[in-house]
Order: C-alpha cells, then structure tokens, then sequence
C-alpha cells in the first residue's frame, strides 16, 4: 500500500506542478529555444524535470523509503538537479556540467556505500577497491549522460527511463528487494504524470535537469540490485537494462572521437535522428527505441542468474542488430517513405474511401465482442460483494443521469467515459473470478480477446483521424502491460496480473474507439453499459435471495 501511495503522490504532485512551473518558464528563462539539430520549430519551457524531482523526493520521503542508501540518492539527484536546471538557463560547458555530474556520483559512493564489488563469472567474485571504485564512478557517469543524450525526442528518454524502471521493479519486487522495487514505482509514477505533458507534440521538456536525474536514478537502482548479494542476479544486467541508451552513448561518442571531435559535441547522429532521417515519422522512430528497450528488458528477465559474460554477449548482440541495419540503410541510401505532399485533411472520424468497409466491420466486430464480454460476465462471472454491488449501482445511476440530461449532446463526456472505464474495470474483477464449473469463460476469454485485438488493430489503421492517432504512450503502455507483467516466474504472472491488466487495456481501447466512432449515438452505448451494470445488481439480488 505504501508503494502504491508513493506513485500516485508522486504522480499527482507532478501532473500538478508542471502547468504552474510552466508559466514561470520565461521569466525565469528555463526554455528550449528551436536549433537547427533540434525537432522542435517553437520554444517549448523545459520544467518537467524539477516537477518529476519535487514529485519523487516527496513520494520517497512520505513512503518510507528515506533509509540508507537512499538518502544519499535523495542527495545526489538534488544536487543534480541544480546543476541541470543551471545548464538549463544558462548552456553550460562541459566542464562544470560534469563536475555536477561527478559530485552526485561521489555523494552515492562515499556516503551511501554504492560500488560495483563483485562480478559474476562461475561464481560470484569480489572486485579489488582500486577497480570497483573507477568502474562503478564511470557506470554512474555513463548512465547520467546516456538518458541525457538519448532526450532529443518527445517522450524518449521518459518512455525509455519507464521501461527501464518497471524491469528493474519487477526484477527488484520478484526477489524481495522491496526498497529498490518501491524507489523504481515512485519514478515510474512521476513519469506518468510528466509523459502526460511531454507526449509528441510536446508541450513541456525536462531538461537536463530532468534526464540526467533519470539516468543516475536508473543507474544506482540497477547497481542496488545487482550487487545485492542475497539475490544471486548477474552483476552485468544493467547493461541490459539500460540497453539503448548505454548503445546510443557508445556510437556517438565512438563517432565523435573517430572524426576528432569532442565527445560531448552536440550533432544529429543519434539514433533517433538516423531514424528520422530514414523517413520514419517522429511517432514511429520513439516507438521503434520503445520497442528495442522491451526486448532488452525481456532478455534481461530471461538472463537474470546468467554469467556476466553470457549478459555481455547478448548486449553486444542486441548493439549489432540495431547499429548494422541502420548504417546498411543509411550506406544504400533506403528510406521508410518518400516524403508526402499536402494531404487533404479528412473529418473527424472520418476513413478513406477505400478502408470504409473495413473500418466499419471493424467497428462492428468491437461492438460484438464487448456485448459478449458483458454477456459472459452476467452468466458466469462470480458472485458481486456488497460494495461491488453498491458500485455498479452508483455506476449505473451516474450514467442513467447523464443520459437524461445530456442526450441531445454530440459526444460523450469526460464523466461518460470515466462511468465506461469503470464498468470495464468491474466486468475484468468479477470476471477473473470466474469458478470451476464450466469450460466456457476460459474458451471465450481465449477466443473473445484475441478477436477484440484484431478488429481494435483493423479499425486504428483504417482511421486517419489524427484525434484517434495510436501516440507513442500509447504504444509504451501496450508495450508495458503485454510485456512486463506477462514474463514468466514473476511476481505479477504468479498472481495472473499481467493477463488481466492487458485484457483491461484492451477493453479501455476498445471502449474508446466505441465512443470516438459512435458520434451523436453515444448515448447507446452508455445506455447498454448503464443495462448491464443494472442486470448485474439485478441478478446478484436474485442469486442472494
């Protein structure tokens, strides 16, 4: 309970501190002015960071997880903090950036005890002082300024730095190391409220301030991990953790010392610029790294009691499958599309003329599919307690209310859709306690959800309405709920967490695109949700009499 109040505190404190910072953005002069190696065409104020900072040091502090080693970390990203926020203002040189960078690195080392001792080979074996002290200083360093490179997309480095932080959780919640999977929730929960703001188009950054607090923080909790000795997990994880970024900081720094530059030159060759200049669109380069990082993470999970040296090999493998097609791409001159001339816009919710048919079966097999979602949960789902009972009662009464008073409005509103989400939500718990006594709501969960997938995926591809546009937080939350929950031996699979959360997402998306298809005749679909909230009050009055 305390893990889950520490990430809505520091999710909350975040969504509520960005629109204020904001408006102080200007006069304080912490803005991302536009540059010729930069996306952006207007200037965008770079507050996210301390929002997520404030978020996260509150969360810790009111969580209980202010013990040793924490502290120190507390400490380090304050300092960092201020010397990003700094460099914000005012474009440091490198020189004082790293001397931040260095102190921070320095506050965890000495004060909290943080060192990369043992490695792990046939067994695990100590390192000397004279090599585990340079090795862990240069990890923490590279971790910094790798989450601070990788931020030059909207929603990169935190959609990344999330994916990182929910394996580390994982990992960290599955071995009984609580303190680092509770520390990795609470970002995990500033993210979220700072990637509601920073989603392409961006309307506020981080911030160096920000990206590099992401990377230390991700650093020292893969290291906390790792190096715990009563968890027997490859000290070379982090390496998969932090995949990416640690690749992307490798081959530009590698490049920029190749041609005789400085290493900590601002250029375009990155690999999301690579990607951009491939012809991918500024959406699908952020998700393809989303992607990437996923499959970093799920090997990770899968080598976790591995040899460092078999971790190493992966990591090098995984580098080579990203850098070589690019560079094979970028050599033979290939490009994901031609560049597209003026598009005629189409109306909202509109198809091509082509897709039409298509959308609207798609349309219909969604609605089929949730129909007998609902139906299967009236017949066979478990008995509803008294407050969930009381729940579906409110729920219905709220939407029965809202069809009266609205039903000449031409959309749903945030309340409708709130209702919706919500029956979707009890229709999922009372579902996943479906008994033993028939074969029937395994065959259709089976069955039902894979269609529903489908159809969801048909009827996206086949609007072009950018208010419906699939956005790379979309894409990181689907990444996050099939992938994370689902790996097997975890903590959440154990439970049946993952299936359930990923047959959640599905129905919000699907409810979703209901409401966004529908139009004017919104009112139909709350009215059947408002019928089957009713029948299941109905039938538990029924069943308890």
């Amino acid at each position: 309970m305390q893990t889950v109040l520490g990430f809505v505190l520091a999710m909350s404190i975040t969504m509520v501190l960005i629109p204020l910072l904001a408006r102080w953005a200007e006069p304080l002069q912490i803005i991302d002015m536009p540059e010729a190696r930069k996306v952006h065409s207007a200037p965008v104020p770079r507050v996210g960071g301390i929002a997520m900072v404030l978020g996260v040091l509150v969360a810790l502090l009111v969580g209980g997880v202010g013990a040793w080693p924490m502290q120190s970390l507390m400490i380090a990203i304050a300092i960092l903090l201020c010397f990003g926020v700094w460099d914000d203002r005012r474009s440091l040189a490198a020189a004082p950036k790293f001397a931040g960078q260095a102190i921070a690195a320095l506050v965890l080392m000495l004060g909290g005890g943080l060192s990369i001792a043992t490695v792990t080979l046939a067994d695990r074996m100590a390192l000397p002082a004279w090599l585990a002290w340079p090795l862990t200083f240069l990890f923490l360093l590279g971790g910094t300024n790798a989450f601070n490179l990788a931020d030059g997309l909207d929603g990169l480095a935190g959609g990344m730095a999330m994916l990182c932080l929910c394996g580390t959780a994982l990992l960290a919640f599955t071995a009984g190391n609580g303190a680092v999977g509770a520390a990795a929730v609470i970002m995990v929960g500033a993210l979220v409220g700072f990637l509601r703001f920073n989603t392409h188009p961006a309307r506020v950054f981080m911030g160096d301030g920000g990206s590099q607090v992401l990377g230390l923080f991700v650093a020292v909790l893969a290291i906390m991990l790792t190096q715990d000795r009563q968890i027997p997990f490859s000290t070379a994880l982090p390496l998969l953790l932090l995949g990416v970024p640690i690749i992307d900081t490798l081959m530009v720094m590698t490049e920029r010392l190749l041609h005789g530059h400085s290493p900590f030159k601002a250029d375009r060759g990155h690999v999301h610029h690579r990607l951009l200049a491939l012809g991918f669109q500024h959406w699908e380069a952020v998700s393809i790294l989303y992607l990437a990082q996923a499959c970093f993470l799920v090997t990770a999970w899968y080598l976790r009691y591995a040899s460092d040296l078999t971790v190493g090999l992966a990591f090098v493998l995984f580098s080579l499958l990203i850098i070589l097609p690019i560079r094979l791409a970028q050599h033979l001159g290939l490009h994901w599309r031609a560049p597209e001339s003026g598009a005629r816009a189409l109306p909202r919710g509109a198809a091509e003329p082509q897709r039409l048919p298509l959308r609207t079966a798609a349309g219909a097999v969604l609605a089929v599919a949730l129909g007998i979602q609902a139906l299967s949960v009236l017949l066979f789902g478990a008995q509803p307690s008294q407050d969930v009972r009381l729940l579906a009662l409110g729920l219905g009464a709220l939407l029965t209310a809202s069809l009266l008073l609205r039903w000449r409005s031409a959309a749903a509103s945030w309340l409708d859709k709130g209702a919706l989400y919500s029956c979707a939500a009890l229709a999922i718990f009372l579902g996943k306690m479906v008994g033993h006594r028939t074969l029937c709501p395994p065959l259709l969960e089976y069955m039902l959800f894979p269609v529903l997938a489908l159809a969801l995926a048909v009827w996206m591809r086949t609007t072009r309405d950018r208010a419906f546009r699939l956005t790379p937080l979309d894409i990181l939350v689907l990444v996050i709920v099939f992938t994370i929950p689902n790996l097997p031996g975890s903590i959440a699979s154990a439970r049946s967490l993952g299936v359930a959360v990923a047959e959640l997402v599905l129905l919000f998306y699907g409810l979703e695109a209901l409401c966004f298809a529908s139009g004017r005749h919104w009112r139909w679909l709350s009215g059947a949700a408002a019928a089957f909230l009713f029948a299941l009050v109905l039938r538990a009055g029924l069943q308890g009499s």
